[in-house]
């Protein structure tokens, strides 16, 4: 038989990494055969030793005990930085919770401000604050000092790599070039 836990929290500290992991939800089941735990409507805090946050919600989630596996799945958002204004939009990913590493394993939304990029799949690294991105379109607009839209970035690329420290994109392909595209906006 099942158990119904009502305002469910979990806090692990990972002695070998620079952060915290807490979990928390209105509702979670625990199934006594394994101690797998199935999470209703999951907010995951990870906390860094330097202060910065990731915070991820979603509509459900489990813990599997037996190898450290955290799958979150239902409408995930990945919150990457202090501000809300650069998320990650997508239906699931993996985390074993030993390593540092989240998989992103289905299509990937990114929203960093006036900065779109879609992918097919991604990690994240949490000591490092680095996410890799793999087939992207990259989409950004620049505005001029009135507010007006001047132009359109478009790249398309094989990886994309996102440094948290310095704020910057990296951009390459394999076998080819990375396309790039720049839309010239009110120009005649």
């Amino acid at each position: 038989k099942n158990s119904y836990i009502h305002n469910f929290e979990i806090i692990q500290e990972h002695p070998k990494n620079d952060y915290s992991v807490r979990i928390s939800s209105p509702k979670a089941i625990l199934d006594p055969t394994n101690n797998d735990i199935e999470i209703i409507d999951s907010t995951i805090n990870i906390i860094k030793n330097n202060g910065r946050e990731l915070l991820v919600e979603s509509g459900s989630s489990t813990l599997n005990n037996s190898n450290s596996l955290i799958r979150v799945f239902n409408n995930v958002s990945i919150i990457l930085s202090d501000t809300s204004k650069y998320f990650i939009k997508t239906n699931s990913f993996n985390w074993y919770i030993n390593t540092s590493n989240i998989n992103l394993d289905s299509p990937i939304y990114v929203n960093f401000d006036n900065t779109n990029i879609i992918s097919t799949k991604g990690t994240y690294n949490i000591s490092s604050s680095q996410l890799k991105l793999q087939n992207n379109i990259f989409s950004s607009s620049i505005f001029n000092n009135k507010g007006e839209e001047q132009f359109q970035i478009k790249i398309i690329s094989d990886l994309a790599k996102w440094e948290n420290n310095d704020n910057s994109f990296h951009f390459t392909s394999d076998n080819k070039q990375v396309e790039t595209i720049v839309y010239f906006l009110g120009i005649k």
